[in-house]
């Protein structure tokens, strides 16, 4: 348009060129004799071919000579020295490098939009992802989006921070990595995180999770769940690393840290094969030397049921269940409790929520005593003043029985019953001991926990039926007789191994003089070296012969 005016020139003065330029032409070919020139550019009055093309004058020698390899340009290439030449082996090396860390640094340049960001890492509607610090490019050790100070909110019931972290790592593909709209985020890593994980909204956090099957994985590194019941604080799992790892129709998370001052490692995991849900969980405690493994399921006969089942194992001891779990309650249908010293089944309920509460019958078919007060031993000697301390948020109920009780000198045949937990303390409603022909006994108390002592205090009946056997299982021969039932009631200081008795009484009390000469001797006798005599047999025979001759 600069250099043509279509002002000055009109479209029929084109047309008269064109005319002008045809009708020449038509001029030159009218008056050219072609046959004239055809005559004098004729190659056959000069040159005769047949003379050249005569196969019998051809030196076939020459023409080998003269295509031999040896003059091909490809050939040289063939000889070229990859060792010594500088370009294939300095400047094109150079060179992919050079243009390689172009590619990856020139993303440094761009400015990252916040919003964008938080989109992307929190896609769930029922939670809120902010970012109160810098967003940066870094492309060492590879490409990544650096994020100080990131905040997850969640909103169940209110906007509660879910968890907040000091550094976050978002890994980029390198496809597209000049394309800023483009990006791939390949993996999210979380560095020094604190989670507020609230066990009333354990359902909630389960369906977020099933929800990041298609998402990116997710790593949280060297931070600290807390673990809260509503706004109560349960406990703290410290040097957590966490890792979700989702994929099509699976997804599985890893958690490592340490917990009760143990190396716990829990391994959780979601399927979907032919639209059927199952989850598995794995649970281990290092030094507890503690296995579990748990396989959940939708039932078919009513979604709102998960049916399960677990496996336990601490070192010998082994624990099987098939459960269901509904509306935060888990129903122990059947199981089998094998170890060492007992064997037996346990059946009942456990409640998480509103509170954590269970209700539990454990029926033993048999128990060597011998073994179970020998490992109390081993307990006891390692961990002194913290033996009975009990956690008060284990509140609930157990109903405790055996069959068969075996021991070295067989006293005590079976026992059964009831005892509740709360708030770190143990009511023993019921215990009923029974002696066999002898007779039975039963104990009433309650074990109270405090900052400064443990202590059991306790009410017992003695039942004789039989005192011939009585006297005769306990080496008695002098006395005439013995109360058929004897009333005791006092304190023993779990801490200190020490008893007090309050009130010893048959058909009438017996006097204080008599009552302190029983606990002088109880302690002296039963409780000399502490736990290890205050079962023994032979030294409550002792105990049992003296008083019994010295209060008659």
């Amino acid at each position: 348009m600069k250099y043509f005016n279509f002002k000055r020139y009109k479209f029929s003065t084109v047309l008269k060129n064109i005319y002008t330029i045809r009708d020449k032409s038509l001029k030159f070919f009218k008056f050219t004799d072609f046959r004239k020139i055809y005559n004098y550019i004729d190659i056959r009055r000069y040159i005769d071919i047949r003379r050249y093309i005569d196969i019998r004058r051809l030196d076939f020698t020459k023409i080998i000579k003269y295509f031999k390899s040896k003059r091909y340009y490809i050939y040289r290439i063939k000889r070229i020295n990859f060792a010594t030449n500088k370009f294939w082996f300095f400047h094109l090396p150079l060179s992919i490098i050079f243009f390689a860390f172009l590619y990856l640094i020139i993303p440094t340049f761009y400015s990252y939009d916040k919003s964008n960001i938080e989109g992307q890492i929190c896609k769930n509607k029922d939670i809120e992802c902010l970012i109160r610090g810098e967003v940066n490019y870094i492309f060492y050790p590879t490409p990544r989006i650096k994020v100080k100070h990131l905040i997850i909110n969640d909103f169940f019931e209110k906007k509660n921070t879910l968890i907040t972290a000091e550094d976050v790592a978002i890994k980029l593909s390198i496809k597209n990595l000049l394309a800023k709209n483009k990006h791939l985020f390949k993996k999210i890593e979380i560095n020094n995180f604190e989670i507020n994980f609230n066990l009333k909204n354990l359902k909630k956090y389960n369906n977020i999770f099933k929800q990041t099957i298609n998402f990116i994985p997710i790593v949280f590194k060297k931070g600290q769940i807390i673990l809260l019941d509503r706004k109560n604080y349960v406990a703290t799992i410290n040097n957590a690393n966490f890792n979700l790892k989702p994929f099509k129709d699976f997804n599985e998370i890893i958690l490592k840290g340490k917990f009760l001052d143990d190396i716990v490692y829990i391994n959780l995991n979601n399927k979907k094969v032919n639209n059927k849900k199952s989850t598995n969980i794995i649970f281990k405690m290092s030094d507890l030397n503690l296995l579990s493994k748990i396989s959940l399921a939708n039932s078919e006969k009513d979604k709102n049921i998960i049916n399960g089942n677990i496996s336990i194992k601490r070192n010998k001891n082994k624990f099987n269940a098939i459960f269901d779990y509904k509306d935060n309650e888990i129903i122990i249908n059947k199981s089998n409790l094998k170890n060492s010293f007992a064997d037996g089944k346990l059946e009942g309920q456990i409640k998480f929520l509103p509170y954590f509460d269970y209700n539990l019958d454990l029926s033993l078919k048999s128990i060597n005593f011998t073994r179970l007060y020998n490992h109390f031993l081993v307990l006891e000697s390692k961990n002194k003043k913290k033996l009975f301390k009990i956690n008060n948020k284990l509140n609930g109920n157990l109903n405790f029985s055996a069959d068969k009780l075996y021991s070295k000198y067989n006293l005590v045949k079976s026992f059964e019953s009831r005892i509740k937990f709360y708030n770190g303390n143990i009511s023993i409603e019921q215990f009923l001991l029974n002696l066999g022909k002898l007779g039975a006994a039963d104990i009433l108390g309650t074990i109270s926990n405090d900052k400064k002592f443990t202590s059991l205090n306790f009410e017992s009946n003695v039942f004789v039926d039989n005192q011939k056997k009585f006297l005769s299982k306990f080496g008695i021969y002098n006395a005439q007789t013995i109360p058929s039932n004897l009333f005791i009631s006092g304190i023993f200081d779990l801490e200190n191994i020490r008893t007090s008795f309050y009130e010893i009484s048959d058909a009438k009390k017996f006097s204080d003089e008599d009552v302190n000469y029983i606990e002088k001797e109880f302690n002296n006798i039963m409780l000399e070296d502490g736990y290890t005599n205050l079962f023994d047999f032979p030294k409550f025979k002792e105990f049992i012969k003296l008083i019994t001759s010295d209060t008659n």
